[in-house]
């Protein structure tokens, strides 16, 4: 039977092959280092000229808690996310990334901190004096606009609803039906659960290191849009 502090990692992964090893070996040393029981779902979405499959498939052979699901082509993050929650097997789901952006020690921090009672442990990118070399002035400010609406619109107490970074119980992602395509579900995610009634939460200090735009797969544009028309969504379906 699975501990109270049994977490399943999901990593959704899109042309990571520069970063897919390192990151695993990071979280395999440091959940293991930890004695906290842990599965890492890794779910790629493979294209033409990529090895990051191929670096999970040997990875997978000697460590036996990475799991992987691949899917032929660009299916989208939110649909990895959801596919990932569909195969966890463990008590809270935490959802990571494919890079070098979080310090992993945080990550151990915010799953042990599931252990004090709560429903949901949220990563806070913005916290008092926090660095955030690489961020632009208009990510800065767009980001927090985004964020101040969110608090104001559902009462959510967050200064980081938007980072996608977060620790739920898995009973609670289970029963969202969530609808987001692309980054949009790191705020649908929580603002759904947060109307679910799921409103027991705390946010720590989350070290982040913003992905250099050779690798990033963020369109600003884009998902800026998406970010606010799913915030419009959820909020006119209160």
């Amino acid at each position: 039977m699975n501990n109270k502090n049994s977490v399943s990692i999901i990593v959704p992964a899109f042309k990571e092959e520069e970063f897919i090893e390192e990151t695993l070996k990071n979280y395999l040393e440091v959940f293991s280092a930890a004695k906290i029981e842990f599965e890492i779902i890794v779910i790629i979405d493979k294209v033409n000229g990529d090895k990051t499959d191929q670096i999970v498939k040997k990875m997978a052979i000697d460590k036996k808690e990475i799991l992987f699901v691949i899917r032929e082509g660009k299916k989208g993050i939110g649909s990895a996310i959801k596919e990932g929650i569909k195969k966890s097997q463990n008590n809270n789901i935490l959802i990571a990334t494919a890079e070098i952006s979080e310090d992993p020690n945080d990550l151990v921090k915010m799953v042990k901190k599931m252990n004090d009672g709560f429903d949901m442990v949220f990563g806070n990118r913005f916290y008092l004096n926090a660095k955030r070399e690489g961020y632009s002035k208009k990510q800065y400010y767009a980001n927090r606009l985004c964020n101040y609406t969110i608090k104001i619109l559902f009462g959510i107490k967050s200064n980081d609803v938007t980072n996608g970074v977060k620790v739920y119980k898995k009973s609670i992602l289970k029963n969202l039906k969530l609808t987001g395509t692309s980054f949009d579900i790191f705020a649908e995610i929580p603002i759904k659960a947060y109307q679910n009634k799921n409103q027991n939460f705390i946010e720590i200090p989350l070290k982040h290191f913003v992905r250099d735009k050779t690798y990033s797969k963020f369109n600003f544009k884009k998902e800026s849009k998406l970010f606010f028309l799913m915030v419009l969504k959820c909020f006119l379906n209160k």
